[in-house]
């Protein structure tokens, strides 16, 4: 019986590896151009629905294995993809044809465009609606994972701070790294302009939904633009225009909340004193100390009196021990809303484009909050046949509550170090723990939560992008244009710390107010003559002029100690003003 089910189960096996082998085929072919039959080597073929996939070779031949009822998909960048029907046949020949419409786009280059067939630089292009009505504050977290060849790091995820953009890699160990921002043709200010904490981030004073396209240049050829300042690469911002005909509006509006995931587990307090007790055992073993010596590392952290029982508020062995993940403590979840209006039109002369936003971000970290409201009107007018005049002007006001830098232990993910054992809530005075009256030394380390309870430090900035210009036409295919662009940053943080953080601010056992002021205004000037001309299947494209750009910042720090109260937090109420400077 055996002998004969091992027979059946062999032939079954055959049959079936025959009738897969009936099923699969070889397909061979060429892929040519359409426009003139010339070999299309480097074109992706997959079979749809699968993971099997080939490219052509440099005369355009490939070879991919299918089955008879699936599809060959033929793509390739520029060109129209191609969906052909296998059937019974091993060999299929295929034409693409230039996909014009992608082709034709045109793509900002610096102080001009050009169509992207034309184009032979390095560009990567971001368009509008890849970024638009993203639950994100600052346009250069917009395009992580959405341009090729450029890395985006938005760091501790903390709301309004600096993001890592590198199009080039790191190009300097002690200067910046980041690229050039430019919006509407000005260099914007994109520095670290924070006095607290991590770096702060000015792109997030831009709406993103304003953005028409950003084009990121990536090879040598923005130097020839910008200079050495297109070493790191360059981020061209383009916003969006008005279009001649009926008036759109557009009126949007979103919620959502924010929950941080992928936690890391930490000890809870079982498996804490299982480590620390083996560990403990270990050194006395070392040093030759019975476990229960008074002078045994043993009985310092176990002990009556010992460090279990000192950081846990003597509820150590009790029924009143805690298991605290302190972890959970710094997360919350974060509810966001933003309404946007957007108002555009216009006729052949005036064309204009109006915007409005409201954006209301809580962070996912506790502590941490932005609002900003944000206001853009660009218009474009065509005086006459020679003269075109515009404005492109946006101002926004952004409140950002600021938590310390991801490094420093009052960052409140920091609580992660904090014991299991360790309450909350100090069972003496009914506070957070570690703050006054209670035992300021407890927990093990500075507890986070004081920060975000008895602190706030709060950067509001002003932003006004302005860029006006005037182009005249001289002669066919010679024009001339002047602009002047303007990035005025005004910025104000206020801080205050009460004596609850004393052993963080070892200064404030009566309170300890900061205020820093930066004031920066940007310049920018260009004037530039282009001549473009087509001859036949030639074309020539010339760009001669100047640039120049002048930029200042003014700073000034006050501070104050020894507050009357904690409800009178001006520097104008401290007693003392201990420390003071301008730049």
């Amino acid at each position: 019986m055996k002998k004969t089910l091992r027979k059946s189960l062999f032939w079954m096996a055959c049959l079936s590896v025959l009738f897969a082998k009936a099923q699969d085929r070889s397909v061979t072919g060429k892929v040519t151009s359409l426009e003139d039959g010339s070999a299309m080597p480097g074109v992706s073929i997959t079979v749809k629905g699968t993971t099997r996939g080939a490219n052509t070779d440099s005369e355009g031949n490939y070879r991919i294995a299918t089955t008879d009822n699936a599809k060959l998909v033929f793509s390739f960048v520029g060109f129209s993809t191609v969906e052909v029907e296998v059937g019974n046949r091993s060999v299929i020949n295929v034409q693409i044809s230039a996909d014009t419409k992608t082709l034709n786009e045109v793509v900002v280059t610096g102080y001009g465009s050009q169509i992207k067939r034309d184009l032979t630089g390095n560009i990567a292009q971001v368009k509008s609606k890849d970024i638009e009505n993203m639950p994100t504050p600052s346009v250069d977290a917009a395009l992580q994972g959405r341009a090729a060849g450029v890395y985006v790091n938005a760091g501790g995820g903390k709301l309004g701070q600096g993001v890592t953009v590198r199009v080039r890699g790191n190009s300097s160990i002690s200067a910046s790294s980041q690229p050039l921002y430019v919006v509407d043709g000005v260099p914007v200010t994109t520095g670290d302009q924070g006095n607290y904490g991590g770096d702060t981030n000015p792109l997030a004073d831009i709406n993103s939904n304003d953005i028409e396209s950003i084009e990121i240049l990536k090879d040598a050829s923005a130097g020839a633009i910008y200079g050495a300042r297109a070493a790191n690469g360059v981020v061209l911002i383009s916003t969006k225009r008005g279009k001649a005909g009926k008036t759109s509006v557009s009126l949007n509006y979103q919620t959502g909340q924010a929950v941080a995931t992928k936690r890391l587990p930490f000890l809870n307090t079982e498996q804490y004193e299982k480590f620390y007790r083996q560990a403990a055992a270990y050194v006395d073993r070392l040093d030759g100390f019975d476990v229960n010596d008074p002078d045994s590392q043993t009985q310092y952290l176990f002990g009556p009196g010992g460090f279990l029982d000192y950081y846990s508020y003597g509820t150590y062995g009790t029924p009143k021990q805690t298991d605290n993940n302190w972890q959970e403590k710094a997360f919350q979840k974060a509810p966001m809303q933003q309404m946007d209006l957007q108002l555009s039109g216009g006729n052949e002369k005036t064309k204009f484009f109006m915007s409005g936003q409201y954006l209301n971000q809580v962070g996912t970290l506790i502590g941490n909050k932005l609002d900003r409201i944000s206001g853009r009107i660009n218009v474009d007018h065509q005086a006459n046949k020679w003269l075109s005049v515009g404005l492109m002007m946006s101002l926004a006001r952004t409140n950002n509550q600021r938590l310390p830098d991801d490094n420093a232990f009052s960052n409140p993910l920091q609580a992660a170090a904090l014991t299991p054992h360790t309450p909350f809530i100090d069972p003496n005075t009914g506070l957070p723990a570690g703050a006054p009256p209670g035992d300021v030394n407890i927990p093990l380390y500075y507890n986070p939560i004081l920060s975000v309870e008895y602190a706030k430090f709060n950067q509001i900035s002003f932003r006004n992008l302005t860029n006006t210009y005037a182009q005249i036409n001289i002669l066919p295919g010679l024009k001339f244009r002047t602009e002047l662009g303007i990035d005025l940053l005004n910025q104000n943080e206020e801080g205050y710390f009460q004596s609850q953080t004393v052993r963080n601010q070892t200064r404030a056992a009566n309170g300890i107010g900061v205020n820093y002021g930066t004031f920066i205004t940007n310049y920018n000037a260009n004037n530039f003559f282009n001549y473009s001309k087509t001859f036949g299947a030639s074309f020539i494209d010339a760009t001669v002029g100047m640039s120049y750009q002048q930029s200042q910042t003014k700073r000034n720090f006050v501070e104050g100690s020894q507050f009357p109260s904690d409800s009178y937090r001006k520097i104008a109420s401290a007693a003392t003003k201990t420390d003071g400077s301008s730049s």
